[in-house]
């Protein structure tokens, strides 16, 4: 009996590394293949989420085609799995906190500031091999700054 019990216990601890280890590995995957999309490197501490297809980025920094630059804060990044196939679209929400970002020489023209404090960000993107990608929502909440485009459709959690 204490055999089979030390052997189930071992069958546990094995099969938890293993979703550990591929729960790693597609968050990886899905942060490289969110740069290649960005056209630029995302940098912070990659911390993946055990038991769901999502990672937080904390102490995040991205400078995004002159236009913005985010200093601080911190990124939940939620992927479909099965979008990281070949051929299909890449899908992404993300979920931000307490960014500092600084704007762009157009966005600072534009809003007369410089850099930014942003409370909350929310997105849902798609992304294609081809074409432009699928803005379903992006909502940006600031004291300085207020930002809303498109509805949520469906969510991937």
């Amino acid at each position: 009996m204490r055999r089979s019990w030390r052997r189930w216990l071992l069958f546990l601890i094995w099969g938890a590394v293993l979703v550990v280890l591929v729960n790693t590995g597609t968050g990886l995957w899905a942060l490289k293949r969110l740069e290649r999309k960005a056209g630029t490197p995302i940098q912070g501490a990659f911390l993946p989420h055990l038991l769901q297809p999502a990672f937080t980025l904390k102490g995040l920094n991205v400078a995004w085609q002159k236009r913005f630059q985010v200093l601080s804060g911190s990124l939940r990044v939620h992927y479909d799995p099965l979008s990281l196939l070949p051929g299909r679209k890449f899908r992404v929400q993300i979920g931000g906190r307490d960014l500092t970002v600084r704007l762009g020489d157009e966005g600072a023209a534009s809003e007369g500031l410089s850099e930014v404090k942003i409370e909350r960000v929310d997105g849902d993107f798609a992304f294609s091999d081809k074409d432009d990608p699928e803005i379903f929502l992006l909502d940006v909440q600031s004291p300085e700054l207020q930002f809303h485009l498109g509805e949520k459709v469906e969510s991937l959690h």
